[in-house]
């Protein structure tokens, strides 16, 4: 699918911000392990979360949607036939149900995409193993293929908390039903750390206790997970795009739905938009946003990897140089972003330069209408969208469908702040 866009155009009015995809993950995975009813209101439906959904489906969870209300009820232990659960392109189902299919007494499959094979596993793969578990990985022509048996016998394990911490999430969900007491150390610095955070508030509402010390987590096991009741916050992260876009296009939007949830990662942009030169209001769960002259920026990513795009359109037209930092881990992503985002937005006449782990805009250029390629990366596409919108000429935006992924609604979401684009 391709979006054209022409610009300079201008945002105005009120939409909905999408739900959070990381907390609809988490309340999914937690309602499978939980022996009775489950509700979760708000659940977010995308491509990727609807994979979870089928996965724990797959698991033994019976699942029920009603509109905005998912009630699942869940099993005493995972268990599976010989079908694969496909992942499809969604590294979170993967790496979550390769951690919970470790407590599963039956050899668990799972499938995924040729592009979620060059994705990083590896490192759950083997705290699996250590601890008592089996699994492995296999990469072939046509996709990926993981073969996960328990039971979890517990004991110590240590994991790099450099690379995803979806890793440490995954194991803190399947370690309450391990045989004995686990512990996982983490190895260098923990970024994505309220991710984490959010997996352990998520896994507190069904009963499971998890002490923390110096970089390492004990989980006391066995426990029992309970059902519980989940209200799924606004999605900053998808959100961030339509303030990025208030940026680049001007005037003024009220984004709804955006209800201050403490343990939401990318809320972190509330904080930057002022220092950027964004006017932002928070009146209870609206967001009303506009702007004044953008300044250059300096972030640290290292916790928030997702804002890096958004924060990449907007550096282009913000005045003075901007600097994101903490930024190495985007090439593990669904496309490697530390490099295909800078070349998608260079061909619009946009300065940045990528070194180690930063990125440096010279913003405040004059940006022409291209032709993108969205790299199958939905944040990608997102980004060259907001970048269309302050740009001169028309852009075509290739392999746009991608924001299905998170964002099913982003296109027609524009539409109603007024933005005339066609789809071809």
């Amino acid at each position: 699918m391709r979006i054209r866009i022409k610009g300079p155009q201008t945002l105005h009015g009120e939409v909905k911000a999408p739900r959070s995809k990381a907390y609809t993950h988490r309340a999914l995975l937690a309602s499978l392990l939980s022996p009775g009813k489950s509700v979760i209101e708000g659940a977010l439906h995308c491509d990727d979360t609807q994979r979870t959904l089928e996965g724990i489906q797959r698991l033994g969870a019976k699942v029920l949607v009603k509109k905005t209300r998912t009630i699942s009820s869940g099993v005493r232990r995972p268990t599976t036939s010989n079908r694969p659960i496909d992942c499809g392109e969604s590294g979170a189902t993967l790496r979550f149900l390769t951690a919970i299919s470790s407590i599963s007494l039956k050899t668990v499959r799972l499938s995924g995409s040729r592009k979620l094979s060059n994705r990083p596993l590896e490192p759950l793969v083997k705290a699996v193993n250590t601890l008592g578990a089996s699994a492995t990985a296999i990469s072939g022509t046509r996709g990926l293929e993981v073969l996960v048996r328990g039971p979890l016998r517990g004991g110590e394990v240590t994991v790099p908390g450099d690379i995803s911490s979806q890793f440490i999430s995954g194991l803190l969900f399947a370690a309450p039903l391990a045989i004995r007491d686990v512990t996982i150390n983490v190895e260098d610095a923990l970024e994505s750390r309220p991710y984490v955070n959010m997996s352990i508030d998520v896994l507190k509402k069904h009963g499971i206790s998890i002490e923390e010390s110096d970089g390492t987590f004990r989980v006391p096991a066995p426990q029992k997970f309970v059902p519980a009741t989940h209200q799924v916050p606004g999605d900053f992260s998808s959100a961030a795009f339509l303030i990025a876009a208030t940026g680049t296009a001007g005037d003024e939007i009220t984004i709804s739905g955006l209800g201050l949830y403490e343990f939401e990662p990318d809320s972190a942009i509330l904080k930057l938009a002022p220092e950027i030169g964004f006017e932002v209001q928070q009146n209870g769960n609206s967001l009303s946003v506009g702007k004044r002259e953008l300044d250059g920026f300096q972030f640290d990513a290292s916790n928030n990897p997702d804002l890096v795009p958004p924060l990449e359109a907007i550096g282009c037209f913000a005045d003075g140089s901007s600097e994101i930092r903490g930024v190495k881990r985007l090439v593990y992503k669904e496309s490697n972003r530390l490099q295909t985002l800078p070349n998608e937005l260079v061909k619009m006449g946009a300065k940045i330069h990528v070194e180690d782990d930063l990125i440096r805009i010279d913003g405040k250029r004059e940006l022409t209408g291209a032709a993108f390629d969205s790299q199958g990366d939905h944040r990608v596409a997102m980004a060259c969208a907001v970048a269309s919108l302050g740009a001169r000429g028309e852009s075509v935006i290739h392999g746009s469908e991608t924001v299905a992924k998170s964002y099913p609604e982003f296109f027609q979401d524009l539409a109603r702040l007024g933005v005339q684009l066609s789809v071809e």
